[in-house]
């Protein structure tokens, strides 16, 4: 896989979205290894997806250097995963990654994509 299909799958994960009801993108292309990817994602419930990773493709696959899912209304904070270096984290078996709830709590996570965050939008009734 290279950039150029990175770029693809994540375009076509969100096009394949059914809820969704506008999106924006942004392709900031680094090197021929790099991308920085930002999007805002709006559903037909009027929920908010806004996320961003930063990838890098070598010859072992692709690696997210960063990325942030924050999903929410225009007044509720619903989750964010992540990878940031939380201090709040540090103490997570799973750090960097990590979920923020809307209580404030951080828990555990694995490293999230954005297929696994669509898909758990679709099973959330707001």
């Amino acid at each position: 896989m290279n950039i150029d299909d990175y770029i693809i799958e994540v375009e076509t994960e969100i096009k394949n979205c059914v809820n969704l009801a506008n999106y924006e993108l942004t392709f900031d292309k680094k090197s021929s290894e790099t991308v920085f990817i930002s999007g805002k994602l709006i559903f037909r419930n009027d929920s908010i997806l806004d996320f961003k990773e930063f990838v890098k493709i070598n010859n072992f696959g692709f690696r997210k250097l960063k990325y942030a899912y924050n999903f929410r209304t225009q007044i509720n904070f619903i989750f964010r995963f992540d990878n940031a270096q939380d201090p709040r984290a540090k103490k997570l078996d799973s750090f960097p990654h990590h979920k923020h709830l809307p209580n404030g709590e951080i828990i555990e996570s694995f490293e999230m994509n954005l297929k696994f965050i669509l898909d758990k939008i679709e099973n959330i009734n707001l």
